[in-house]
C-alpha cells in the first residue's frame, strides 16, 4: 500500500460524553486525522461540539455525514444501520463497543466488511492497555483469578464532560436492540446486556488471556442490575467475574490473574480521569504511570488504515465476535438469583 499523503478524514456520529471526553480531543488533535463532519440525532448538540473541537461541517443525513470520508467513527448507541451505510458507501467503520447485541448480526457485518477490503474497527480499549499488557506478561498463563467492576461515578464523570445544558445519554434513549433468539427470557437478555454494556472491557482482558475461556454458571440479581460469573479455562481454571451495582460515587474496576510463580492485580482508574492513575501489583512490585490505552487504540487504527497490522493482537473485529460469543455464552447460562427482601 501506498504510503498516506494526508491525514485520515473521519466522519464522527454522536456527540455524547465519550465524544466530548474522549474521541474528539484525541482525533483533532493527531496530525494523523481529520475530522471532516459530525452529527448528532440533537443537532444543537452536534453544533456544540462542532464549534467547540474547530470541526467545519455538522452533517444532517448519513449521506451527507459520509461524503468524502474514509472512515465513520461511530460513538452513539446503536450501531448496525450506521454500520450498514459505511459498508454501502466503501467507508471504513470505526464503532464504539459492543458492535450490537446479536453476535449473529456482528458476524455478518464482520464478513461483509472483510469481503469489501474495508476495516471494521471496534473501541475494544482494553486490547491496548499496556496495564493488562504488564500483568499479562507477569503471569503469562493464568491458573485462575478475578475480575471486577462496581461502577457508581460513570454518569457523574459523563455530566461533567458535556457542555451546560446537556445531559448524558442512555441506553434508554436509543431505539430497542433485537436480543438474540436462543436467549431464554429477560433475565437472560439483561445479563447480556450487564456483560456487553458494563463488562466489555472485562471480557476483553478475560479472552486475551484465557483463549478458550468457557462459561460454567452465571447468575443474576434479583433487580437485573449485578451478575456474578463462573468460567473455566482450558484445563479447569477457575476464573471469576462479578459486575455489581454499586452507590454513586464508589468505584472499582480490578482484575486478578494468579499463576504458577508470580500474580498480578490490575487496578483501573476511574472513568474519564488519567489512565496513569491504574496500578499493576505483582509479588515484587507495584507500578502506575502506564500510557494511555485509548491513544494507544486509536494509533492502532491509524495503523491499520495504512495496512499494518500488529503481530500480537488479533484483529479488532475478531477480538469483538470472541468477546460477543462469550458474552452470550455466559447469558445463556445466567438463572435469576435468591429474592432478598430490603431491611430498613
Amino acid at each position: 500500500m501506498s504510503p498516506q499523503t494526508r491525514p485520515w478524514r473521519l466522519a464522527v456520529a454522536g456527540c455524547g460524553a465519550a465524544a466530548f471526553g474522549l474521541h474528539l480531543p484525541l482525533l483533532t488533535s493527531r496530525p494523523a486525522f481529520e475530522v471532516t463532519a459530525l452529527a448528532d440525532r440533537d443537532p444543537a448538540r452536534a453544533r456544540a461540539a462542532a464549534a467547540h473541537f474547530a470541526v467545519p461541517r455538522v452533517a444532517g443525513t448519513t449521506k451527507d455525514l459520509l461524503d468524502g470520508a474514509d472512515m465513520l467513527v461511530i460513538l452513539t448507541g446503536v450501531h448496525e444501520d450506521l454500520i450498514e451505510a459505511a459498508l454501502d458507501a466503501n467507508v471504513h467503520v470505526f464503532t464504539e463497543k459492543p458492535v450490537g447485541l446479536d453476535v449473529t448480526g456482528t458476524r455478518k457485518l464482520a464478513a461483509r466488511a472483510q469481503e469489501a477490503g474495508l476495516l471494521l474497527e471496534v473501541g475494544a480499549m482494553r486490547a491496548h492497555d499496556p496495564a493488562l499488557h504488564a500483568a499479562l506478561a507477569a503471569v503469562p498463563d493464568p491458573s485462575g483469578g478475578w475480575l471486577i467492576k462496581a461502577d457508581g461515578v460513570d454518569e457523574t464523570a459523563r455530566r461533567r464532560l458535556l457542555p451546560p445544558g446537556f445531559d448524558p445519554y442512555t441506553f434508554t434513549d436509543d431505539p430497542p436492540q433485537a436480543a438474540p433468539e436462543q436467549l431464554g427470557g429477560p433475565d437472560q437478555v439483561a445479563a447480556l446486556q450487564i456483560l456487553l454494556w458494563q463488562g466489555y472491557h472485562l471480557l476483553t482482558a478475560l479472552v486475551l488471556a484465557v483463549p478458550g475461556v468457557t462459561p460454567a454458571a452465571c447468575t443474576l440479581d434479583a433487580e437485573s442490575q449485578s451478575l456474578h460469573a463462573v468460567l473455566h479455562g482450558p484445563a479447569a481454571e477457575t476464573f471469576t467475574l462479578v459486575i455489581s451495582a454499586t452507590p454513586p460515587g464508589r468505584f472499582l474496576e480490578q482484575i486478578h490473574f494468579s499463576g504458577p510463580s508470580d500474580a498480578a492485580t490490575v487496578d483501573f482508574a476511574r472513568p474519564y480521569e488519567a489512565p496513569a492513575a491504574t496500578s499493576v501489583t505483582t509479588a515484587t512490585s507495584k507500578r502506575d504511570g502506564f500510557a494511555d490505552p485509548f491513544a494507544a487504540m486509536w494509533q492502532a487504527v491509524s495503523d491499520r488504515l495504512a495496512g499494518q497490522y500488529p503481530a500480537d493482537l488479533p484483529t479488532s473485529a475478531a477480538l469483538a465476535l470472541r468477546v460477543e460469543d462469550l458474552a452470550l455464552a455466559l447469558a445463556a447460562t445466567c438463572r435469576p438469583g435468591p429474592h432478598h427482601p430490603r431491611k430498613d
